[in-house]
């Protein structure tokens, strides 16, 4: 009997021993997750984004680190941020949301000590980012472009052209003549804008069909201080042109359909229209070829970005076409070992004779843009 008692009373002061041990945990000692503010609906993330804020310390290294795990666990695409990396996306919005300068390599800038409320400040941007796979240019409405800021909303396709670190060289090789450039299927209008501010002598023309799309590339004509020499035109391709140039340049919708419907949900965040292009990707490149000689004068070009598919499929086409090509090149002038063609260059004099298009198809696409 005497044995019993001991045992009991050795289990009854162990139980409060761990039970005192217990409610001195911070971790332990917080209310269950349904009972706090809800930070997710998906009840995993809700946990994670609890139990990081219930932590005694927590750094910005450590912030960026949770945001890093949580992107990579629910499978996100990069997106093309940054160097296309999810540890990019994760560490600008953490500074973004801190305030704080986004490209930060300080390590004490990494080791700061963070409250719950700075914390708060980044999680919905993680949440964001995560559930509804939001690019991040979406979440701040501003993209970076060839070094300048550029204001973005849904209504226009995250500025990330291929072409821009060849800029210079088409700019250099211009035969020029009135020094008018069109950008067609502008979006945000940083491929006309981004060209106006490295030759000061030209005046450019943004067009689009999107009227949604030239209030945003209309706020960044300001935001750039390029009233004078930057304009908009709306309407479906050279519509409502009335000028003749001396460089026509665009980076239009390429990607075929059954392609479009395969991508990451990122790009479905993005306009259809900007994107989309026919079972082949090439309805409106096709369009662009046929109409482009009418608007140029006779020693003008044609620049336009494609990608790889539509280029391969743009050679098999267009087998007697004088097309130039050019492969994606670095910002520090290196071209990939492997790289594919996917930006072509052609001469006025070499476009072929103009097609028709259908009623049908103009119509059709006019309702997409509404």
């Amino acid at each position: 009997m005497i044995s019993i008692l001991f045992i009991k009373e050795q289990a009854d002061l162990l139980w409060h021993r761990l039970r005192a041990r217990m409610m001195a945990s911070p971790d332990l000692s917080a209310s269950p997750d349904e009972e706090q503010p809800c930070l997710s609906q998906n009840p995993h993330r809700n946990r994670k984004y609890h139990a990081f804020l219930r932590q005694e310390k927590k750094t910005v290294k450590d912030l960026i680190r949770l945001g890093q795990r949580l992107m990579r666990r629910y499978g996100l695409h990069p997106h093309f941020f940054g160097n296309n990396r999810l540890p990019d996306t994760a560490r600008f919005l953490a500074f973004y949301g801190l305030n704080g300068p986004h490209n930060a390599t300080d390590s004490h800038d990494l080791t700061t000590c963070l409250s719950n409320e700075e914390v708060l400040q980044v999680l919905p941007l993680f949440e964001r980012r995560i559930a509804e796979r939001i690019p991040v240019e979406y979440l701040t409405q501003e993209a970076e472009y060839l070094g300048k800021t550029f204001y973005v909303n849904p209504h226009v396709l995250v500025p990330r052209s291929l072409m821009h670190t060849r800029f210079q060289e088409f700019l250099t090789h211009v035969t020029w003549q009135n020094k008018r450039v069109l950008d067609l299927c502008t979006g945000s209008g940083c491929i006309g804008i981004s060209l106006a501010l490295l030759n000061p002598e030209i005046q450019v023309d943004l067009a689009d069909l999107s009227e949604e799309a030239l209030k945003v590339a209309a706020v960044n004509i300001k935001k750039h201080a390029l009233e004078g020499r930057v304009n908009c035109i709306q309407g479906d391709l050279f519509e409502n042109i009335r000028e003749r140039y001396d460089l026509i340049i665009t980076n239009p919708p390429y990607v075929a359909s059954a392609h479009y419907r395969c991508a990451p949900l990122e790009f479905k965040n993005e306009p259809r229209l900007a994107l989309e292009a026919g079972a082949d990707g090439l309805d409106l490149i096709k369009r662009i070829l046929s109409e482009a000689k009418m608007h140029l004068n006779p020693t003008g070009k044609v620049i336009a970005e494609v990608g790889f598919p539509a280029a391969k499929r743009l050679k098999r086409k267009y087998p007697h076409l004088l097309l130039k090509w050019y492969t994606h090149r670095t910002p520090q002038g290196k071209t990939a070992f492997l790289a594919m063609d996917c930006i072509f260059e052609c001469q006025a004099k070499d476009l072929p004779p103009r097609e028709k298009s259908g009623i049908f198809t103009r119509w059709l696409r006019r309702l997409s843009a509404n």
